[in-house]
C-alpha cells in the first residue's frame, strides 16, 4: 500500500492486487462496505496519520476507488 499526500485535504492510497489478496478482499467488496473493507480503510487512515500527519477525525470523507491497469 502506497500513500501520498496531494494537499492538506486529500491523500491518494494505491493498493495493488497483492495488497487486496493479502487481506483476502475482492475488489467488489470495497463498494459494499464489508467488515474487511472497513478495516482496510481504517488501516489506510492510520497509516496516513502516522506517515503524513494527515488527520480526518470528525469530518466527512469521500472515498473514490479507481482501478488502474498495471
Amino acid at each position: 500500500m502506497k500513500i501520498e499526500k496531494i494537499n492538506d485535504h486529500q491523500i491518494r492510497c494505491t493498493l495493488t492486487k497483492a495488497d487486496l489478496e493479502d487481506r483476502q478482499i475482492r475488489l467488489s467488496e470495497l463498494a459494499y462496505g464489508t467488515e474487511k473493507a472497513k478495516n482496510l480503510f481504517r488501516d489506510m487512515m492510520q497509516q496516513a496519520s502516522y506517515e503524513l500527519g494527515f488527520e480526518a477525525d470528525d469530518i466527512p470523507l469521500m472515498i473514490e476507488a479507481v482501478p488502474i491497469s498495471s
